[in-house]
């Protein structure tokens, strides 16, 4: 029985051995064996150092800031956290701990360096202006076509590189942009560009010429002659100048002051500075001549104008810048059916203000055909330069026409007496006061067959200048007026 029992013990020994040996072995393997990031097409492989646990991925165009999920490949019955379908931010390092299957850990860490040592962007602002260069890759080269730098070539510019990676000199220093400058990017890996940036200038202009100045008044456009040597415009115009907008033209970019749309009094000198593109200028003197016919009127002692004559009249003309001393220059009578050149005598100038102002007696020509819309023009060498801006009525049918006067000198309560033709009731005397008396049919008379007429000079003493301590004789124009239309004239002296 002993026996027996001991055979017992000894074969439950045998199996308790047998079973222990059967029971599978748990693994320790804890490691990562490959870990990649792919991102736009492109896998960057890490290097992994087992005895440090440190795994280096380089990459290049990449963001790290965005969440990129890993590819990862670890030992067999291994677990990893975090797990390989978490996204991770790589801009800074990320640690990764493998469990094996007998619960041994190993913490990896990744580190992630970037290659990129690009220049993105660069642009300089000088005065405002903006300009980008063009960075070229293949030769590390950033162009760069400015305009004006030259006023100011030291600049901070502005420039955008690669994500991590460190420019020297610093973005925050100014350059002499004046001559080639060179920037060295060095990315996060150390790995190093040097761009050279290249800046060609073209100079702002320096013109600043008013290259046409026109007046257009009514529809009618006048030109200025510029002089640029004295910067000056001479324009002439017939038109009323006082609130004008000229029409300007200046050099390109260039500006000009004050604007030419601003109205304008033309009667006085007016100045534009026009300011090249680089700031220099120039200073223009627009000189208006305002070649006009002033008045007209029978009487040489009054400015007013009186525009209706019978054609043996002899009108006074006032104008300003009618100058009948040039050749060629005359005096034309116009409407849009006849023409005519006119004769013109006491002729007489005075200047005042750089304006020549003249005085002057015209007479209508024996065949003018009546007609109420007659201009004065002044031509010059066949140009117009004045047209009236007022119309002279002429009738040239039954014409009032004195012959004589019964006296040569008249006396306070003398009598007025003429003999002519066609002889109405009505006169003006032009007196040396300056003042015009004008007499018509109540103190006037004209016989049956208008051959006379009868005035008594005992109304005015003003009229005669011994009367009133003047010089004496003083000679006085008798005029024919009637109806508001004046006719033919006769000088006598009145004492």
């Amino acid at each position: 029985m002993r026996i027996k029992a001991t055979l017992i013990i000894l074969f439950s020994l045998l199996l308790i051995s047998c079973s222990k040996d059967d029971e599978p072995k748990l693994s320790s393997e804890n490691k990562i064996i490959s870990f990649k990031i792919t991102e736009n097409g492109e896998q960057f492989n890490g290097a992994i150092d087992h005895s440090s646990k440190i795994i280096r991925v380089t990459t290049s165009d990449l963001d790290l800031s965005n969440s990129i999920t890993p590819i990862i490949e670890i030992s067999n019955n291994a677990s990893i956290s975090p797990s390989f379908s978490t996204a991770q931010n790589f801009s800074q390092n990320v640690q990764y701990t493998v469990t094996a299957e007998n619960g041994n850990e190993a913490i990896y860490t990744v580190m992630v360096n970037s290659s990129d040592n690009k220049i993105t962007s660069f642009k300089i602002t000088p005065d405002k202006t903006t300009f980008s260069g063009v960075i070229n890759e293949s030769n590390n080269t950033i162009t760069i076509e400015a305009i004006g730098l030259e006023s100011n070539s030291s600049l901070i510019p502005e420039i955008e590189f690669s994500q991590n990676a460190t420019i020297f000199p610093s973005q925050t220093s100014e350059q002499d942009f004046s001559q080639n400058v060179q920037y060295t990017v060095t990315a996060q890996n150390g790995e190093q560009a040097t761009y050279t940036v290249i800046t060609n200038n073209t100079p702002l202009s320096d013109e600043k010429k008013i290259l046409s100045f026109q007046f257009n008044i009514d529809g009618e456009i006048f030109d200025g002659i510029i002089d640029h040597s004295t910067k000056t415009i001479d324009i002439d115009t017939y038109k009323d100048p006082t609130n004008i907008s000229p029409i300007i033209s200046i050099s390109d970019g260039a500006t000009i002051s004050p604007d030419s749309s601003e109205l304008q009094n033309f009667m006085n000198d007016v100045q534009y500075t026009v300011t090249a593109a680089n700031q220099s200028s120039n200073i223009y003197t627009v000189k208006t001549k305002w070649i006009s016919f002033i008045g007209i009127n029978s009487a040489n002692n009054t400015s007013n104008i009186a525009t209706k004559y019978y054609s043996n009249a002899t009108p006074y003309v006032r104008t300003a810048n009618v100058d009948l001393s040039l050749p060629n220059s005359k005096i034309i009578l116009e409407n849009t059916a006849n023409s005519y050149e006119l004769n013109f005598n006491n002729y007489n100038t005075n200047t005042g203000n750089d304006n020549l102002f003249s005085f002057f007696q015209i007479e209508f020509p024996a065949n003018v055909v009546t007609a109420n819309n007659y201009k004065l023009k002044y031509v010059v060498n066949g140009q117009v330069k004045s047209i009236s801006n007022f119309d002279v009525d002429i009738v040239s049918d039954n014409v009032p026409v004195i012959i004589s006067a019964n006296q040569t000198s008249y006396s306070y309560n003398d009598t007025l007496i003429l003999t002519g033709q066609n002889l109405l009731p009505g006169i003006r005397i032009a007196a040396h006061n300056v003042i015009i008396y004008h007499y018509n049919s109540s103190y006037v008379s004209i016989n049956t067959d208008g051959t006379e007429l009868t005035l008594p000079l005992n109304v005015n003493y003003n009229m005669f200048p011994s009367w009133v301590g003047q010089p004496s004789p003083y000679p006085t124009p008798i005029i024919i007026y009637y109806n508001g239309r004046y006719g033919e004239t006769i000088v006598v002296d009145f004492i």
